[in-house]
């Protein structure tokens, strides 16, 4: 047992820093684009930050216990507007809010991060249903790509290395975290039955705060270059990105049925509860304070409370 959670333990770190590397080549490719940083690069930046819960979803799927990539995704996606972002507003005394956030993209967020949840109404989420959530997606960055945005030649040009060490070690990434993420499942399903707990529990709580790092590291990046008024579009873009392409896919390869309703829905009563302090606080001011900070810090430890009780 003590080995099982240590080896699942250095499978996290492994998928944590694999990931970290993947985002990092992602983000020179990225911000090297012809344009301006805008709700498009978000959304590609929002999507690497997504790896590790696509991996850990895929590999859950395979193996049959999709309910490990649900919990992990709402998991994540509850540590990312929680406890991430809230710990982003402590360490920077306040995020500032720009653009369109609050009268587009946080109702956009709201309606697709609430969409598995109105599909898991009854339980379960088919594969039609599946197919819903990723062309959803789609539609989503089919509209953000349309926006009108200024055109900016980049002049940059990759290094000898960076032409070909860059892909190779974009590959080696993805391997790894693919591996680790199938290794991580086997892990995960032994250690549930130890305890006695269900697979959602276990990606919801344990899976999912091992999951978000990269999302930590890539703030406290921003926080350092005084970027941190793009930490929030870039949090947006994972948390869409897990409610639709990564849940979808998940369905699309085995309905996910679940029936642990009430950690379901005190889940989805928290995340709609912490969407509403986002809009509550930023309305007004637009930008989110460190008091307001603490609040969100403190919302997700009490879901945690909650549900370590439930289990």
């Amino acid at each position: 047992m003590v080995l099982n959670i240590l080896v699942g333990l250095v499978l996290l770190v492994l998928i944590v820093l694999s990931s970290g590397v993947v985002v990092d080549i992602f983000e020179r490719y990225v911000f090297r684009l012809p344009i301006k940083k805008n709700k498009v690069t978000a959304v590609l930046i929002g999507f690497s930050l997504a790896l590790p819960e696509l991996f850990v979803g895929i590999a859950a799927a395979l193996d049959g216990k999709p309910q490990i990539a649900l919990g992990t995704v709402v998991g994540a996606n509850m540590a990312n507007l929680s406890l991430i972002i809230g710990g982003l507003a402590v360490i920077t005394v306040a995020i500032p809010i720009v653009g369109e956030y609050l009268e587009k993209d946080l109702w956009v967020t709201i309606l697709l991060a609430l969409m598995p949840f109105l599909m898991l109404l009854d339980g379960t989420v088919s594969k039609l249903e599946g197919g819903v959530l990723v062309a959803l997606y789609f539609v989503y960055v089919f509209f953000l790509s349309n926006e009108k945005v200024t055109i900016k030649q980049s002049r940059k040009k990759f290094s000898g290395f960076e032409n070909w060490g860059l892909p190779i070690m974009l590959i080696l990434g993805l391997v790894i975290m693919a591996v680790c993420s199938w290794q991580l499942v086997q892990i995960i399903v032994a250690i549930a039955a130890v305890w006695g707990v269900s697979w959602f529990w276990m990606g919801l709580l344990l899976v999912a705060f091992g999951t978000t790092l990269p999302e930590l590291l890539l703030l406290s990046f921003s926080k350092k270059k005084h970027k941190a008024s793009l930490a929030l579009p870039n949090l947006l873009g994972s948390v869409v990105m897990n409610s639709t392409v990564i849940l979808g896919i998940v369905a699309l390869i085995t309905p996910i049925i679940i029936k642990e309703s009430v950690q379901r829905g005190l889940a989805g009563m928290f995340l709609v509860f912490i969407l509403g302090l986002f809009w509550l606080f930023t309305k007004s001011k637009h930008k989110l304070e460190r008091w307001e900070g603490v609040v969100l810090i403190g919302v997700y430890l009490m879901f945690i409370g909650l549900q370590l009780i439930l289990a």
